[in-house]
């Protein structure tokens, strides 16, 4: 690679491998001028270099400091490249900090489906999802005291301090339109809330039952962005009127209206219901069967509010169906937090702003991929879900080594050709599978100490979904 100098002098390599294609050295620049961590002299160690050193840690998470930066200069002529201790890269973390990262990730982040990919739009709708998950740091002191550890009254608390982690992600693609991070005291719900801002009209925002709230549901509302969003069984919906598709209009409460109407109902009042605080959704219920090969099936009811009301448009068995998609956030996450990160890893910073520093690196590097990957299946016609996350990882590490930066005008397909042979291509359609949720790992490796069933395996099933009768319009709350 021949020497590049920027104002301070000194080389700068300016590449990650493939990658390098969506994070240029210029963006890398105006982020550092944003952030103000400009060099006011020369460094052996500039603050572009350490960027990359820094996106270069999450690539190659299993090597220590000198590893990454042999992984991340292989490239380049011997005589050309300096060679940091461990200290000094360490030291030239410290001196960046986190801010370029954080603001590197902002301009980054978003939605990369076209109108045109597969999987992204429902009936011209962006579907998108939102979940959160905990991400496992280094065990030291200040980690401890400002993250702390998950536990239960009924448990020991867990071996590592534990990041809580809310991101938004477009199902289609799976790449990453917002996340923010915190404490395990950090409710999933108020990080939800700080992530409002990127919902706007035209989207079709899917969540769990632990956001079913009425302020959640209002608050996401009045974004413009449309709901399908999972209730839990107990919650107080009243059939206000039923639907032709079996589907019915109802509203949902806030805590104080929905103690006042239980009451109400409970004595049978025939005086005419309190004034309530409400929002008006649509209501869909519908039955899950899984059944196994071996023959064993399993029956859940699930209940969905919505914000599309009329049936006409957006029919109950479609959205049914859609609902389903939450999963693919799921599947991020097992992306971002095994495959990228590494199954068992913990992230290596053993300070609070290093830990910010590595997981924007993590969720800059992520989303990176899943750009490459959507270009990539674009530019051929195909579904991202025939690309591999893991073939793509694996390019992108071959890249930084070798030092392949593709030139501005070279397509995509040309630097990951490889995701498209037909021997890295899923297929089509993918066989619906189930997986019990139970514990992945035993806490000991000797049979007397495992719990039955509590190994799990996936194992293909064939799922229905089927619509159930319409509840008895009668005013009463719906089981």
């Amino acid at each position: 690679m021949p020497r590049s100098r920027g104002r301070s002098g000194v080389w700068k390599p300016g590449q990650l491998g493939v990658l390098t294609r969506w994070v240029p050295p210029v963006l890398i620049d105006e982020v550092l001028a944003a952030t103000g961590r400009l060099e006011k002299r020369v460094r052996l160690l500039p603050a572009r270099v350490v960027v990359y050193f820094v996106l270069a840690m999450t690539l190659f998470g299993d090597c220590g400091y000198r590893g990454v930066w042999a992984a991340l200069t292989a490239g380049m002529p011997g005589r050309l490249v300096p060679d940091p201790s461990a200290a000094a890269l360490r030291q030239a973390r410290r001196r960046l900090g986190t801010a370029p990262l954080a603001l590197l990730f902002d301009r980054l982040c978003g939605p990369v489906g076209a109108k045109g990919t597969p999987g992204v739009f429902w009936r011209g709708l962006r579907v998108v999802a939102w979940d959160g998950t905990s991400v496992e740091v280094a065990d030291s002191a200040a980690n401890v005291a400002h993250y702390g550890r998950h536990a239960k009254a009924t448990s020991r608390p867990a071996g590592y301090p534990q990041v809580r982690l809310t991101a938004l992600v477009e199902c289609g693609t799976r790449a990453l339109i917002g996340a923010v991070f915190g404490p395990m005291h950090d409710k999933e719900v108020p990080q939800a809330r700080r992530l409002l801002s990127a919902l706007r009209p035209g989207i079709l925002l899917l969540a769990d039952r632990g956001y079913d709230g009425y302020e959640a549901i209002r608050d996401a509302a009045s974004t413009g962005a449309d709901l399908l969003w999972r209730v839990q069984s107990g919650r107080l919906l009243p059939v206000i009127q039923p639907l032709p598709d079996g589907s019915h209009l109802s509203q949902i409460l806030d805590r104080r209206s929905g103690d006042r109407l239980a009451a109400w109902q409970r004595r049978k009042r025939s005086t005419p219901p309190p004034a309530l605080t409400a929002m008006t959704v649509r209501v869909i219920r519908y039955q899950v069967t899984v059944t196994t090969a071996d023959g064993r099936q399993h029956t859940s009811m699930v209940r969905l509010v919505t914000t599309l009301l009329d049936p006409a448009r957006h029919p109950a068995a479609e959205l049914a169906e859609l609902y389903h998609q939450r999963w693919e956030i799921e599947t991020a996450y097992y992306g971002l937090k095994v495959t990228l990160r590494g199954p068992d890893r913990v992230l290596r910073s053993h300070t609070v702003p290093g830990v910010e520093q590595e997981i924007y690196a993590l969720l800059t590097v992520f989303q990176l991929t899943r750009t490459a990957i959507h270009d990539t299946a674009h530019s051929a016609g195909l579904d991202p879900d025939r690309l591999s996350f893991t073939i793509a990882l694996r390019t992108t590490r071959h890249t930084v080594i070798t030092a392949a930066v593709p030139a501005p005008t070279t397509p995509a397909t040309t630097a990951l050709a490889v995701l498209l042979h037909p021997r890295n291509l899923t297929d089509r359609r993918r066989r619906s599978r189930v997986s019990p949720r139970c514990v992945k790992r035993t806490l000991s490796p000797y049979a007397y100490n495992k719990t039955a069933g509590s190994v799990g395996r996936k194992a293909p099933a064939t799922i229905t979904i089927t619509l159930t009768p319409q509840p008895d319009p009668t005013g009463t709350a719906s089981p």
